[in-house]
C-alpha cells in the first residue's frame, strides 16, 4: 500500500507542495495547522469545524490528538485555549515529538486569517476523503479487498461525505445566550465586537480625540460623561515616532501603562493579514480596544480607489476580523472636502460606513468664534449614543458641554443673568431681552428657558413692571435665583 513520509519539518512550517518531489500531495500541513490555530483563537468557528471533521481526518497524529482534545474540552464546557489544550495532551508522544506546548502555542499564528479556519477544515476533509479512496484502491490492487467490497466501501465513503451544513442557532437560544447590552469600552460609543468609525477633516483633532479617549480608558475615568472600561489598548499609528511621542505627552499618555503601539513604518505584514495578527496580539496581552489611525494609510488604499465598493470592503475586512475576535475597533478616516451629514461625510464609498456599526463625525463648531469647540455627531446600529454633542477642549482634554439643545439653553441662561436685574423696578420687557440676545440665542430657545425659570420661581414677571407698559410684562430675576 502506498505510504506517505511523516518526516518532521524543521523551522517554520511550509505547505507540503514546497517539499521535495517524492512527498505526498494528499495532505496539507498548512491547512491542518490553520484549522487548529483558528479553533484555538476564535471560539465561534470551533463548533462548525467540530461538526465537519473527525480526528482521523488529520494526517499528522499530533494534529488528531490536538483536535480531539479541543472537542473533549468543549464537550465538558471547559474553554479550549492554549493552556487547557496543552494540559490535555501533555502525555501524548506524538504531540511531544512535534514540540509539545510550544508547538500548540505557534498554531494560532499560522491561521491566516483565523476566520477562514472552516474553509481550511474543508480542505483537510477533502484530502482525508482522497486518502481513504486511495487506500481502497490499493487494497483492491493488492487483493486485500474484492471488487464488490471496494465498490461498497467507496459507496459508503461517498455517502458519509455530505455537504457542510450551515451553523444555525434557534433565535430564542441566541437571545438567551447573548447579553442584551454589549460590553462597552466607552458607553454608547465603543463596544467589544463592534467597529466604530470616526471621521474628521485633516487637523480637526482625530488623533487628539482618540488619545484623550485612551487616557480616560487607561485611567479608569469617564469620557464625555460616559463610563469607560479599564482595559489595555493597541494603537496602530501612521505617524512617525517623534510626532506621536508629542501626541501622547499632550494628553499624559507618556506616563501611563497599558497602551501598546504599532508603527506602520516598522510593520512588514500586509493589511489583509493584520486582522489575524492583531487578534493574536490582543489575546496575548489582554487587549480590548484597537485604534487604527488612519484606515487609508494602513490599508494602502489610494484616493482614486476609495470610491470603489469592492476595494472599500476589502479594506474593512481586517477590521471585521478584529471585531469578530471580540475586540472593540475604533478606525479613523478623513472627511471629504465637501463634508456632509454623519455617515455621508467620510471620503469614498458608502461601503466603508456600511461595514461599521457606529459612525462618528468630529467637526468644528459651525457657530464659529469658539476655536476650542467641536461637535461630535453619531449614528449607528447600537443604542446609547447621543446624536449630537458639543465638546470643548480645556487644557488639552475634551469635555462634553452636552447636546446642542443643552448648550443653547445654557447660553440663554447666561444671557438672562447678564441682562436682567433682581429689582422689579428695573424689569425689562421680552422685546428688550430679545434685542439684547441678537443672534446669540434662538428666540424659541430663549422663550423655552424663560418659561422653565418662571415655572420654578427663578424668574418673575408682572404687567407694567419696570420699563413695561401697563399691557406688557416686565421681567426680573429672583434675588436668590439659581439659573
Amino acid at each position: 500500500m502506498k505510504r506517505v513520509a511523516t518526516a518532521q519539518i524543521p523551522g517554520r512550517q511550509v505547505r507540503p507542495s514546497l517539499l521535495h518531489e517524492d512527498s505526498s500531495t494528499d495532505w496539507d500541513l498548512a491547512a491542518e495547522q490553520a484549522t487548529l490555530g483558528g479553533m484555538l483563537l476564535i471560539d465561534e468557528v470551533t463548533d462548525a469545524i467540530l461538526g465537519l471533521l473527525e480526528p482521523e481526518d488529520f494526517f499528522l497524529p499530533c494534529h488528531a490528538a490536538i483536535f480531539e482534545a479541543i472537542g473533549s474540552l468543549r464537550g465538558q464546557g471547559t474553554p479550549a485555549d492554549l493552556i487547557t489544550v496543552a494540559s490535555q495532551v501533555a502525555g501524548d508522544e506524538d504531540v511531544i515529538s512535534r514540540g509539545g506546548a510550544a508547538y500548540i502555542s505557534s498554531l494560532p499564528q499560522l491561521s491566516v486569517p483565523a476566520l477562514n479556519a472552516p474553509h481550511h477544515a474543508r480542505i483537510v476533509k477533502a484530502l482525508a476523503t482522497r486518502r481513504r479512496a486511495e487506500d481502497i484502491g490499493w487494497a483492491l490492487l493488492e487483493n486485500r479487498m474484492t471488487a464488490a467490497q471496494a465498490q461498497a466501501s467507496l459507496a459508503e465513503l461517498c455517502a458519509t461525505e455530505t455537504a457542510e451544513s450551515l451553523p444555525t442557532i434557534v433565535a430564542l437560544d441566541f437571545c438567551q445566550e447573548v447579553p442584551e447590552e454589549p460590553e462597552w469600552i466607552m458607553e454608547g460609543y465603543l463596544a467589544r465586537g463592534a467597529i466604530t468609525e470616526l471621521d474628521a477633516r485633516i487637523k480637526t483633532g482625530k488623533t487628539h480625540f482618540a488619545t484623550d479617549l485612551i487616557r480616560a480608558i487607561l485611567g479608569g475615568e469617564e469620557f464625555l460623561g460616559r463610563k469607560t472600561l479599564l482595559i489595555p489598548v493597541l494603537y496602530l499609528t501612521e505617524e512617525r515616532q517623534t510626532t506621536f511621542r508629542a501626541a501622547l505627552k499632550r494628553v499624559g499618555l507618556d506616563e501611563t501603562d497599558g497602551l501598546y503601539l504599532t508603527f506602520k513604518h516598522q510593520t512588514r505584514l500586509s493589511w489583509k493579514d493584520m486582522g489575524r495578527a492583531v487578534a493574536a496580539t490582543a489575546k496575548r496581552h489582554g487587549i480590548g480596544l484597537v485604534v487604527v489611525d488612519t484606515l487609508s494609510d494602513w490599508s494602502g488604499l489610494e484616493a482614486d480607489m476609495e470610491n470603489d465598493a469592492g476595494a472599500a470592503l476589502s479594506a474593512m475586512r481586517p477590521l471585521m476580523d478584529m471585531a469578530a475576535a471580540g475586540l472593540a475597533v475604533l478606525v479613523l478616516r478623513h472627511e471629504r472636502k465637501s463634508g456632509g451629514e454623519v455617515g455621508e461625510s467620510a471620503r469614498g464609498s458608502s461601503a466603508f460606513g456600511g461595514a461599521a456599526d457606529i459612525l462618528l463625525a468630529l467637526k468644528k463648531d459651525p457657530a464659529g468664534g469658539q476655536e476650542n469647540r467641536r461637535v461630535l455627531e453619531a449614528v449607528g446600529r447600537l443604542e446609547g449614543w447621543a446624536p449630537r454633542l458639543v465638546l470643548e477642549m480645556t487644557e488639552g482634554r475634551y469635555r462634553s458641554l452636552g447636546t446642542n439643545a443643552q448648550v443653547e439653553a445654557e447660553s440663554a441662561r447666561r444671557l438672562l443673568l447678564s441682562v436682567l436685574s433682581i429689582r422689579e423696578d428695573d424689569a425689562i420687557t421680552e422685546k428688550q431681552i430679545l434685542e439684547e440676545a441678537g443672534e446669540q440665542v434662538a428666540r424659541s430657545t430663549l422663550k423655552r428657558v424663560m418659561d422653565e425659570l418662571l415655572a420654578r420661581g427663578a424668574l418673575h414677571r408682572a404687567k407694567g413692571a419696570g420699563s413695561a407698559s401697563t399691557k406688557a410684562y416686565g421681567f426680573w430675576l429672583d434675588k436668590e435665583a439659581r439659573l
